[in-house]
């Protein structure tokens, strides 16, 4: 059983996406109004996907959600939205989604969305975990690799990285190139999911 937390604050909405997915019975859809609500669930839950509309009619919007969400537990979201502004699809790309979709969309968009985004986030888990020992990897980075690599997890542009430990972003690219070399991965995101599951910020 496949079990997705949509945070929508529109009910006929809401309502029309749990009617669609849970049409395949191994889904069972939670749904949320709030960042209350979307908490609530996602604490009590073992959350396989979120569907997250990022207009909410509250102070924290789906973006602020997501970020806040990411630094308790590694989850493929999927955004809704029914804009497409550079500035809003910055901060969201900022949190690592999965996809976007682009009010309005079909169920055949929603359904191949929300699939592919739960056999992707599988596939990488798997290929991030296989074989892994977390403690003998991080032996092998650096005191300023493993700082580089917890605010790169915080969801933290290189830039943005480079400002807060005041060093340049070109630095910042070259540190990533070599941590991605030592541990074997190839995406920003498995670098992400690497410092969730091995704890680093407790190591560090």
């Amino acid at each position: 059983m496949r079990t997705i937390l949509l945070i929508e604050d529109e009910f006929i909405i809401a309502k029309d996406i749990k009617l669609l997915l849970e049409k395949d019975t191994s889904i069972q859809v939670k749904t949320a109004r709030n960042h209350k609500e979307a908490y609530h669930h996602f604490k009590a839950n073992d959350i396989d996907v979120i569907i997250c509309d990022i207009n909410l009619n509250e102070e924290k919007d789906g973006i602020a959600i997501m970020t806040e969400f990411k630094q308790l537990k590694t989850v493929p979201v999927v955004y809704l939205t029914a804009y497409d502004s550079p500035d809003i699809l910055k901060r969201a790309k900022a949190t690592m989604p999965f996809a976007y979709l682009l009010k309005p969309f079909n169920e055949t968009q929603l359904r191949v969305t929300i699939d592919l985004a739960y056999l992707n986030y599988q596939k990488e888990t798997d290929n991030i975990s296989e074989n892994i020992d977390y403690t003998d990897q991080l032996e092998h980075l650096t005191k300023r690799e493993k700082e580089i690599l917890v605010v790169i997890a915080s969801g933290k542009t290189s830039k943005e990285t480079g400002e807060y430990l005041n060093i340049s972003s070109h630095t910042v690219e070259k540190h990533k190139k070599n941590i991605k070399k030592k541990l074997n991965l190839n995406t920003v995101g498995e670098l992400v999911r690497f410092a969730m599951r091995s704890n680093l910020y407790e190591v560090s």
